[in-house]
């Protein structure tokens, strides 16, 4: 998230706001000692943003910006409406949850508190809520916002290690995530047993976590190619691939366990894994995804490598 400009009155800025929206560019609105900050959430969007900035600057009173009132109303409430149908289905899926759930609670209680952040937070665009759950935070300042990098944390805040892992932004990074964890992290639970399967989730979240933190993603900016490092990710997807390379490593090199997972998932996962490194499904936590996975499958392969060299 970058911030665009900041507009002395509200309407005005509100104005610019719903503009951008009819162009598919999301932002949001913040008030600080000198007026209205304007920031466009998506950074890729960034260049356009500034355009439609310069021209709305030159001429605010064009009736295509009044215009524009109407139809970013209608995207809201239609979006409102898919939140409330997602809600609704997640309920169902919920009630549906008999039987097995019973060896598989602490995974259900991460899928609510996910559900609930979410619900809370409107699906990520509370940015209070977020910055209270991201590893990091900023300090805003008339020259912007400056990043408190492991400030927060180092001074207790150790929370914000794990709970990234419940954020999550738009209804189908939700959806995916949930049913990954339900799938996986229910297989574990129920193979694992309760206490060293909530470990094994805490451990991938915190490295996850980290490895985002630092690892940070590419974005363009125009022409060019910047590596940015922002604290505001989040998603359990560092801890769904986490699982999985756990997963894989018992069901391939320690089968007594009864771990099994399709080769289809495999695909499936390996595939998702790469194709959201190029960039082309949006802004992905690329670090989360490979934090976990690595995590994960050395924890899954440690204890044969350990058993191997006490037996010679």
């Amino acid at each position: 998230m970058r911030q665009l400009t900041i507009l002395p009155n509200p309407d005005t800025a509100r104005t610019l706001a719903d503009h951008l929206l009819t162009l598919k560019i999301d932002t949001h609105l913040e008030k600080q000692p000198e007026g209205w900050a304007v920031w466009v959430r998506d950074e890729d969007h960034l260049p356009r943003a500034r355009q439609e900035l310069e021209e709305f600057t030159r001429n605010p009173d064009d009736p295509r910006y009044s215009a524009a009132l109407q139809t970013a109303d209608d995207l809201r409430q239609r979006k409102h409406q898919e939140e409330r149908d997602y809600l609704r289905r997640q309920e169902r899926f919920n009630r549906r949850m008999r039987g097995p759930v019973a060896s598989q609670r602490w995974t259900v209680g991460l899928i609510v508190v996910c559900v609930l952040v979410s619900l809370l937070s409107s699906g990520g665009h509370d940015w209070k809520i977020v910055r209270a759950l991201s590893i990091s935070t900023y300090r805003f300042t008339e020259q912007g916002a400056i990043p408190l990098g492991m400030a927060p944390i180092m001074e207790g805040q150790i929370w914000r290690l794990v709970t990234p892992i419940f954020l999550h932004f738009g209804i189908w990074h939700l959806v995916f995530d949930m049913y990954m964890l339900y799938y996986l992290g229910g297989a574990g639970e129920q193979r694992r047993g309760p206490l060293r399967y909530l470990l094994l989730v805490l451990v991938i979240a915190v490295i996850s976590n980290l490895v985002q933190f630092y690892f940070g993603h590419p974005v363009m900016d125009g022409p060019e190619l910047k590596w940015i490092h922002l604290p505001n990710f989040g998603g359990m997807s560092g801890v769904v691939y986490g699982l999985f390379g756990y997963i894989w490593m018992k069901a391939r090199f320690q089968p007594e366990l009864g771990f099994f997972i399709h080769p289809n998932t495999v695909i499936y996962l390996i595939g998702w894994f790469f194709l959201c490194m190029t960039g082309w499904v949006g802004p992905i936590a690329n670090g989360c995804h490979i934090g976990g996975l690595l995590c994960g499958m050395l924890l899954g392969y440690a204890p044969t490598v350990w058993n191997s060299a006490r037996s010679e």
